[in-house]
């Protein structure tokens, strides 16, 4: 026999950190019977259960038709499945996120599809973006092509090797080097191709030391000659200098050529003494030799020539300008040794007194090395002719590029090109956007799909037919499959017609939700296998009529009296039925008081519990249980009037009332004594269990105690009354 203990420490409500239930534990056989009023925490209990024994059973509870018959009121029909009705209410909601997700997924489908309205269509966005690109690419790509085709014609000089090889993408990669040459440089390059190659001789000129130079003319013209003899008529430069020049013009000529004179042997002799002294022949040949290397310099610098012919073009600009500065400082020159040689001249003129120095600035030497270094450039240019012909050719080359760029407006058109790709980029990135949002819509619609899927139910065509067997001679309606016996949805089929789902009553939907859980108490579930069950039933009768109890009542007594094995082995497993209803108490515990021959009773081998402010009383034997049906009904009474339920007192008052009148042989218009008061509320042949849901009372549940207690008391049966429910 399976024995197993639930700890009552553990259990509580929700909103409350304090145990529920008085003791520590709670001990459970086989099969246990527990009587406890709404309220008493019979459902805390059922999960609690579950909680704690879910490890070592196969632990299940029955709770009502709410947890296995699920409505489905877009099929107007009904699942039986575990937590069915948590499942329809997922399926629902996800029909809701579906319905939702479809219309989303028109709308974003809608965006990205062929459209005329281009202001919303991402679709008719992006194909007019296309267009507008693709004709402004076509524009360029033609312009490429015939600027490509119009370099590749030009020639004289040709700018290209072969216009054959020389393409749209040529001149497309050859844009950014565009670039506009002035006239003169576009003469210099086109003379560049017409060259041939030539090299031109360094300047090596020795330099001149014109410090030195001006340094021994103020020697010269700084000295004087001291006269040896005087004569007294050559008393100023001007008369000795006449009388020099006279003296070599006449030479042995006897008559003056100025005055007509006839002229002496001692004048010609006396002349020729005065100027042929040797401090003046010194002097004359220092002038003499001044001169003379003066003339020499000034004809070493005349020879110096100067040609900028045999430059190419790239070159000849500065070669000219350094020219012109060579040319300036050498005629600087020229003007410098002419001032020295005039100065000696002048000093021939004038031996015998000191001449001025000479105040000059000394002129700058020659520089040869701009020149030189442009010549060496020059050179290598000419070593490198085919290299930079070929530089010539394409900067011409990007000249007329840019001229066809500018003549096109390339940057404005490039520009627009760019600012439609970057639109059609966006739009693109927009239909993009709305493609993969619609995909995920897709992708989410799928899983609930999938989802709505695995909440379906499953056809069970066996556990239908034993159902619909069960309840044939009870009802006037039997179960059917909603289309096919492939479907896990059912209809209630009464006659030749369906009845609507919405007008199952509570009583057919727990006594199907109840049979149900029966059947599906033999289905071996792999993740409990193995383990024993621990089957909880928690008020199986809340809501049924009396041909729904007895079969609910025979139900339960076949299953815990072990006549199916597989749905419940009374060696292993165990059963717990815990009810408010006193009648379905005494009716579903095993009958009769009698003893086995173990002298053992079935309050000895079976578990009965009652909970009684928060205590669980062990009813151990028949005296401390409830006798009969009618005792069983004053307690329900009580336990009505505690939960305040006033209608359903009223059934029960009633239900006294006619048992305790039959039982006594007493008619009703005796019992009632024609009041009014009773009458209505407790005739119970003058309404029907609608009429009473239905009708309104105006009397509190003490004021219906009253008038109960007030009936028995007048037929007096207060001493009744009282033994039951003390007043």
């Amino acid at each position: 026999m399976t024995e197993t203990t639930i700890d009552l420490t553990q259990i509580q409500f929700s909103d409350s950190d304090k145990p529920l239930f008085d003791g520590k534990k709670l001990e459970l056989r086989n099969k246990n019977f527990i009587f406890a009023r709404n309220g008493s925490g019979k459902s805390t209990l059922s999960d609690a259960i579950k909680f704690q024994k879910s490890d070592d059973f196969d632990v299940q509870v029955f709770k009502g038709f709410e947890t296995l018959v699920g409505e489905n009121e877009n099929l107007d029909a009904f699942s039986l499945a575990v937590d069915a009705g948590e499942k329809e209410e997922e399926i629902r909601k996800i029909n809701k996120q579906l319905e939702a997700k479809r219309s989303e997924y028109t709308l974003s489908n809608g965006r990205i599809t062929d459209s005329e309205d281009e202001n919303e269509n991402l679709y008719s966005k992006l194909k007019a973006s296309e267009d507008s690109y693709n004709k402004q690419k076509k524009k360029l790509d033609k312009f490429y092509t015939d600027s490509a085709r119009s370099i590749g014609d030009i020639s004289n000089p040709q700018l290209v090797t072969s216009s054959r090889n020389y393409r749209s993408n040529n001149f497309k990669n050859e844009i950014s080097r565009a670039n506009l040459l002035q006239d003169t440089e576009i003469n210099q390059l086109k003379q560049v191709l017409k060259s041939e190659p030539k090299r031109i001789n360094r300047i090596n000129f020795q330099d001149i030391d014109f410090d030195k130079y001006l340094i021994a003319v103020n020697e010269i013209i700084s000295s004087k000659v001291e006269e040896r003899i005087k004569i007294a008529r050559l008393d100023n430069q001007e008369k000795i200098n006449f009388a020099k020049t006279g003296l070599y013009i006449h030479e042995k000529e006897q008559i003056c050529a100025f005055c007509g004179n006839k002229i002496t042997d001692e004048v010609f002799n006396e002349l020729e003494s005065y100027f042929s002294a040797d401090e003046v022949k010194a002097l004359q040949d220092r002038i003499k030799s001044g001169k003379d290397k003066i003339k020499s310099l000034q004809e070493q610098l005349n020879g110096l020539q100067i040609s900028t012919e045999g430059f190419y073009p790239n070159f000849l600009d500065r070669a000219v300008e350094e020219q012109k500065k060579i040319l300036e400082l050498k005629e600087e020159q020229n003007k410098f040794l002419d001032t020295l040689y005039t100065e000696l001249e002048n000093k021939e003129k004038n031996l015998f007194n000191e001449s001025d120095l000479i105040d000059t600035e000394v002129p700058e030497g020659l520089d040869f090395n701009n020149l030189n270094l442009l010549i060496d450039e020059n050179n290598r240019f000419s070593e490198n002719l085919e290299k930079e012909q070929k530089i010539a050719r394409d900067k011409l080359r990007y000249h007329e590029i840019k001229i066809l760029l500018d003549k096109f407006n390339y940057q404005v058109e490039s520009n627009q090109l760019q600012n439609l790709s970057k639109v059609q980029a966006e739009r693109q990135e927009d239909f993009d956007r709305e493609k993969e949002h619609l995909n995920n819509l897709q992708k989410e619609i799928n899983q609930l799909t999938i989802d709505i899927e695995k909440l379906k139910p499953k056809a069970e065509k066996q556990a239908i037919d034993r159902i619909n067997k069960k309840l044939k001679s009870r009802v006037q309606w039997e179960l059917d499959f909603y289309e096919n016996e492939d479907s896990g949805y059912y209809r209630i089929m009464q006659g030749d017609r369906y009845r609507s789902v919405k007008k199952l009553s509570t009583g057919e939907k727990n006594i199907i939700a109840f049979l149900y859980f029966i059947e599906k108490l033999e289905e071996v579930r792999d993740s409990q296998a193995n383990k024993p069950k621990l089957i909880v039933f928690d008020d199986p009768m809340s809501s049924n009529d009396t041909t729904m109890q007895y079969l609910i009542t025979w139900e339960l007594q076949r299953l815990y009296q072990g006549k199916d094995k597989n749905k419940y082995d009374i060696n292993k497993d165990i059963m717990v039925i815990l009810t408010h209803n006193v009648h379905f108490y005494l009716n579903v515990q095993p009958h009769g008081n009698f003893k086995d021959d173990k002298g053992r009773t079935k309050y000895d081998k079976n578990n009965f519990y009652r909970i009684d402010n928060h205590k669980f009383i062990k009813i151990i034997s028949e005296k401390e249980d409830f006798k009969t049906s009618y005792e069983a009904l004053w307690v329900e009474l009580k336990d009505l009037y505690d939960c305040g339920h006033k209608n359903s007192m009223l059934n029960t008052m009633r239900r006294i009332i006619e048992t305790y009148m039959k039982f006594n042989s007493l008619k009703q218009d005796k019992f009632y004594k024609g009041n009014e008061q009773y009458l209505k509320l407790f005739n119970v042949n003058s309404h029907s269990i609608d009429d009473l849901s239905a009708e309104s009372y105006s009397e509190t549940k003490e004021e219906m105690r009253g008038l109960f207690y007030q009936i028995f008391k007048e037929n007096e049966c207060e001493e009744h009354f009282n033994n039951y429910w003390k007043f």
